[in-house]
């Protein structure tokens, strides 16, 4: 894919294009919000907005003939979460912003994707039917499955975002997004604002647990940090990577995003990878 991140480089136009062809394309929009993603993060605001007009049109039409507003989302939140890391130059920052964009974008939802969100209700309830489970009320379907797009299109961003950030660095600065996420830790305020949404939206339940489950994907992502961190600094490699996976998926099963929430939470207040010394410091500590 690099190759193709050269060619949007090179002038607005082409980042146009790819925007606009990659929109048209189905399921492939979030390769359209990547493009959008570099050049906003390598030319600014000013470049982004023609790209993100243009790259809209395509998204409109979806929208228009099937009713879906992902990929319109999906854009429009890669604009937002791509000025912000810019500027902030903080991943820190960009899963805080989207923990808070995904309980904001709920509001839109019932609105911009309603025949979507009633087709997937009616579908919810008759797998439910013919499992012969007890169907809840449409209106907690309805609700679910508000929070749950919303959440999906806010982490395809974010996706997105790591791909141009990938781009980036692979044509500016080699290294530079691997560096940045074995670093990425959450400060303590940070911990402290989306642990207190896990505990609203858990003590609260209802229409107060979007905060809850917007905020587990921006806790889980920098556990995954920590141990991709701790790996690298003791050079174990692919198959540590590997064995933590297996274990992480096949093993510790639904307890493993649990896990990595502590992880994270830990972290923000010991900073865990500065109290491990490198395969490279002890070697030498022994010679």
């Amino acid at each position: 894919m690099s190759g193709l991140a050269k060619w949007v480089m090179k002038k607005r136009l082409n980042a146009i294009i790819g925007v606009m062809v990659f929109g048209l394309i189905p399921m492939m929009f979030w390769l359209a919000a990547a493009i959008l993603g570099l050049v906003v993060l390598r030319q600014g605001v000013k470049e982004g907005i023609p790209v993100l007009v243009w790259g809209c049109l395509p998204a409109l039409v979806l929208w228009i003939i099937q009713g879906d507003a992902t990929a319109l989302m999906v854009l429009f939140n890669v604009m937002l979460l791509g000025c912000l890391l810019r500027s902030t130059t903080s991943w820190s920052w960009v899963l805080l912003a989207g923990s808070f964009l995904a309980v904001f974008n709920t509001l839109f939802q019932p609105i911009l994707m309603a025949d979507v969100l009633d087709m997937a209700v009616t579908l919810v309830q008759k797998v439910l039917l013919s499992e012969d489970v007890e169907s809840p009320d449409r209106e907690l379907i309805f609700s679910q499955a508000v929070v749950a797009i919303s959440i999906f299109q806010v982490v395809i961003a974010i996706v997105s975002l790591f791909l141009a950030r990938k781009w980036q660095a692979g044509l500016y600065n080699p290294g530079g997004l691997r560096t940045e996420f074995h670093q990425l830790r959450l400060p303590i305020a940070f911990s402290l604002v989306l642990g207190g949404m896990v505990l609203i939206g858990e003590s609260l339940g209802g229409s107060f647990s979007v905060f809850s489950q917007a905020a587990i994907p921006a806790l889980v992502l920098p556990g995954l940090a920590l141990i991709h961190g701790v790996l690298a600094k003791k050079e174990i490699g692919v198959v540590g990577l590997i064995a933590f996976y297996l274990v992480g998926f096949f093993v510790l099963n639904v307890y493993f995003a649990n896990i990595l929430v502590m992880l994270c939470v830990i972290d923000s207040f010991v900073d865990i990878r500065s109290r491990i010394r490198g395969k490279a410091s002890n070697s030498s500590d022994s010679e």
